[in-house]
């Protein structure tokens, strides 16, 4: 309970830098950016882990947000910090840090837990199966959306796989 309360104020805080930075940047209405610009995938992606969340499937919901989605960003905010501005690179530097301790918990929490409810790794698998397809989409409409040709686009799925598979979370 203490660390998922840290995690929320860590997350307060990103959402707190990220859209001062895009104000920094010229963005005038951020709110009204992100309604206009949000990912269809990662909608439906923030939709299904509210689902899990009111249907009290602490697992899946855990699994969702401590390791599907922190290992989305942090393949993502990896492959961002190449590519971006000094400063930006710096705060995504900072974001992963904590990114990493959020994947730690979710990683160690279900460890614990699939160790004393095996049964549990066959509902996370299929989750993992319908989630890291919104994941995988999420990357390719980003991407197209920003114009990038499909010879020039980071690995990111192959990086996001990888990572939750090296979790312990096989496909």
């Amino acid at each position: 309970k203490i660390f998922l309360a840290t995690q929320v104020v860590d997350e307060a805080r990103h959402l707190e830098v990220f859209m001062h930075r895009l104000r920094a940047l010229g963005v005038t209405d951020v709110e009204a950016a992100i309604e206009r610009y949000a990912n269809r995938s990662l909608v439906a992606f923030k939709r299904r882990l509210l689902q899990l969340v009111e249907g009290r499937d602490w697992e899946a919901a855990l699994f969702a947000q401590n390791v599907i989605l922190e290992s989305m960003e942090f393949a993502t905010f990896q492959a961002h910090m190449r590519e971006t501005d000094e400063v930006t690179a710096e705060i995504l530097s900072g974001v992963l840090k904590d990114e990493r301790r959020h994947m730690g918990f979710g990683e160690n929490d279900l460890g614990r837990r699939l160790a004393m409810t095996p049964h549990v790794r066959t509902r996370l698998a299929y989750v993992r199966k319908e989630l890291d397809a919104l994941v995988l989409e999420t990357f390719e409409e980003s991407l197209d959306s920003l114009g990038v040709p499909r010879s020039e686009r980071p690995e990111l799925g192959r990086h996001y796989l990888e990572m939750v598979d090296r979790l312990g979370f096989p496909r």
